[in-house]
């Protein structure tokens, strides 16, 4: 009988053990994803200050973000165009063909060119998209 209390003893001071090594394993875990989403708040405010403070480590990293900001906002026209909508200039957001104004900013949206068939391009997944500078500026408002 005092081998099963002993073995017993033994498996609720492991279990005791292992429940408070996972508590403080979701403590961690918890910290970490609070240093991530700070991490991440840090790294925008750099990025939207880099004019003003330019680093010649991070311009490539400044470039490649507003490379996927200007492909984002393409990404997110051509949505509107399949679903055969029109953007309007000023704010962005979807307006129907047949409007001629914005209904959220009033800003007149003509009537889009359609766009000529293109077959089959493919870009390279670590291609890099070049906007021209004026071009550039306008899309990392976006």
């Amino acid at each position: 009988m005092d081998f099963i209390n002993k073995v017993g003893s033994t498996i609720a001071k492991k279990a005791k053990e292992a429940a408070g090594i996972s508590s403080l394993n979701s403590q961690i875990s918890t910290q970490e994803e609070i240093i991530d989403k700070l991490c991440l708040e840090i790294g925008k405010t750099v990025y939207e200050k880099r004019n003003a403070f330019p680093d010649s480590e991070l311009a490539e990293k400044y470039t490649a973000v507003s490379n996927a900001y200007a492909e984002i906002a393409r990404l997110k026209s051509e949505i509107i165009s399949v679903k055969g909508a029109k953007q309007c200039p000023s704010c962005g957001i979807e307006v129907a063909l047949t409007s001629s104004f914005c209904p959220n900013c009033g800003t007149a949206v003509p009537t889009p060119e359609p766009a000529p068939y293109v077959e089959n391009i493919e870009i390279p997944p670590d291609s890099i998209i070049y906007y021209p500078r004026e071009d550039h500026e306008k899309n990392t408002r976006a």
